[in-house]
């Protein structure tokens, strides 16, 4: 009786903790809002060493957007020693040749599974939905040299095909309108406006005390703030920056400008082990 009850016990904590787990899940506090994409790659060796081209065709509806992106890669052994992976985005053909941009660096030192983050600002807008992904893997200065035939970075056997893993959210109703508000930050620009950065709490080496979620959007704001737009809508729009630009305007202040700061903020709810 003793060993039966403590089993009905545990059958209620888990499905608790179940139940917390979904609640805490991105996205997930009305059905429906989060989901997760799965995408393989289908994989082009490049006439270089150690390089590869990345291609995935994603159908990500247009109702939805994304908030983090993983690209999970099994390595083979390469080089010896520390290797450094650099991730670039393959744009458009201009000409000959193909413009890319770095999204991502990283060092591994290990062989077989690496689960590697994007920024996922760097994965929007493709609107052909396929998505080219180029991977330049050298040895850290110092370590190695690359010596003998050019070997295969990747394992793309059976069950070690590379994957991108894509998290997208339905957008909230008004989104649109609050996009327009506050202007998402282009490469070169240096007015305020907000920059997006994923945390992996994995990365900060702090999943074996955080259960749930996996991470959080961590959007910051940064740039200048010219008197003459630190009143406009999405630029520093406070009423505080409002009026403090408006009696700069007026009166002979010290020297200083207005400060870039975000406007709103979100609560974030945590499942973690004390």
């Amino acid at each position: 009786m003793e060993t039966a009850a403590a089993v009905v016990k545990l059958e209620r904590l888990e499905a608790a903790l179940t139940r917390a787990l979904r609640r805490l899940q991105p996205g997930s506090v009305a059905p429906g809002n989060g989901e997760e994409v799965i995408s393989f790659a289908t994989v082009t060796d490049s006439t270089s060493a150690y390089s590869s081209l990345l291609t995935f065709h994603l159908s990500t509806p247009r109702s939805h957007h994304l908030y983090h992106a993983r690209l999970w890669l099994h390595v083979l052994p390469t080089l010896p020693g520390t290797l450094c992976l650099r991730i670039f985005r393959w744009g458009p053909r201009r000409r000959r040749q193909g413009s890319r941009t770095l999204l991502a660096e990283h060092h591994i030192t290990n062989l077989g599974w690496h689960a590697l983050t994007l920024p996922s600002s760097g994965l929007r807008g493709e609107k052909s939905g396929v998505l080219k992904l180029q991977l330049d893997c050298r040895p850290l200065e110092g370590n190695s040299t690359i010596t003998g035939q050019p070997r295969r970075l990747l394992d793309t056997a059976g069950h070690q095909h590379p994957f991108l893993e894509l998290k997208i959210r339905a957008n909230e109703p008004g989104a649109g309108r609050a996009r327009r508000r506050t202007p998402t930050c282009e490469p070169a620009t240096p007015l305020c406006c907000r920059r997006d950065h994923y945390v992996d709490f994995q990365e900060l080496g702090w999943r074996d005390w955080i259960l749930q979620p996996e991470g959080y959007q961590l959007n910051y704001c940064s740039g200048q703030c010219p008197p003459h737009l630190a009143g406009s809508p999405g630029i520093a729009a406070s009423f505080h920056s409002a009026v403090f630009s408006l009696l700069k305007a007026n009166n002979p202040w010290p020297a200083s400008t207005s400060c870039c700061v975000p406007t709103a903020r979100r609560p974030l709810s945590l499942l973690y082990l004390d």
